[in-house]
């Protein structure tokens, strides 16, 4: 809803309705009075400053210039705001770990509330005629839970990578409605999966993100290079998945069942993400 409001903001500035402005505004704010999580954590106030900034970052990229493809656009709006947070976590007590701590804090009080829910759910006579008939059940339920109290560590440690990809697709997700909302355009539209691609230069935020992971001298910046990893190859999985989808004519029903196997789907859109770095294997079938 704050894209949405930015955009609107840009439009007005472009000739657009200032009643669309106020309408949004106006949501942008009730949205944003409202906790993000439990009242006074530090979460619900990160979780509404994140959507301060990103939305703000958006609208003074878009202000900037008009012309630029959203997804460039939006990779510099969630750079602005991330070196704005930057600067935010290293001027406030505790630095970056207590942005850490408040998501960590955050998922485990999520994930205590799934496995409570779970284990009420276990205990009604239901659920136990029939997990008398098929025990593995209950072995799946406790493997489940063993897995999910894993996440909240794993999950803050790779928050930079996994907010930064959150925010990618809000901001897809605000464009994509803003450009049905208003009759006055401020960028290129979104265009489909099956022409997904984006400049050859990020693969060196996967290169990068390697030897950060792999080389013992860096082992400082581990945590560092896992989130490149996973800012970055999953970009480079989207455009496999879109090369994929082109390459099946856009029946993305063999891309569904191609997930079915996850293991192979993740291998073989990874491999054609990053092959088309150099193949760009789409623009040869067009010049053939």
């Amino acid at each position: 809803v704050p894209v949405i409001a930015a955009c609107s903001i840009v439009g007005w500035k472009l000739g657009g309705r200032v009643a669309l402005v106020l309408i949004w505004i106006a949501l942008s704010l009730w949205m944003l009075l409202q906790h993000a999580g439990p009242p006074g954590t530090q979460y619900d106030q990160m979780a509404r400053g994140w959507a301060i900034l990103l939305a703000a970052s958006f609208g003074v990229v878009s202000l900037w210039s008009n012309t630029m493809p959203f997804f460039s656009r939006a990779l510099f709006s969630i750079g602005l705001a991330a070196g704005i947070g930057f600067l935010i976590a290293l001027s406030s007590p505790s630095g970056i770990a207590r942005f850490q701590h408040a998501a960590g804090e955050e998922l485990t009080r999520r994930v205590s509330t799934t496995i409570a829910n779970i284990e009420e759910g276990r205990k009604t006579p239901d659920w136990q005629e029939l997990a008398a008939r098929a025990p593995m059940l209950d072995t799946w339920n406790d493997d489940s839970e063993t897995m999910m109290r894993a996440i909240p560590s794993l999950a803050a440690s790779l928050l930079p990578a996994l907010l930064a990809l959150e925010s990618l697709a809000a901001l897809a997700l605000g464009w994509g409605a803003y450009r049905r909302l208003s009759p006055v355009q401020i960028g290129p539209p979104l265009s489909p999966l099956t022409e997904f691609t984006f400049n050859d230069q990020l693969v060196w935020g996967l290169a990068v993100g390697a030897t950060l992971c792999l080389l013992p001298a860096f082992e400082e910046g581990r945590n560092a290079g896992y989130n490149l990893l996973l800012f970055f190859g999953a970009l480079y999985l989207i455009r496999g998945i879109g090369i994929l989808a082109w390459m099946a004519r856009g029946r993305y029903v063999y891309v569904v069942i191609l997930s079915l196997l996850p293991q192979v789907f993740v291998i073989v859109t990874l491999a054609l993400g990053l092959g088309d770095t150099w193949l760009d294997l789409r623009k040869r079938a067009k010049v053939g």
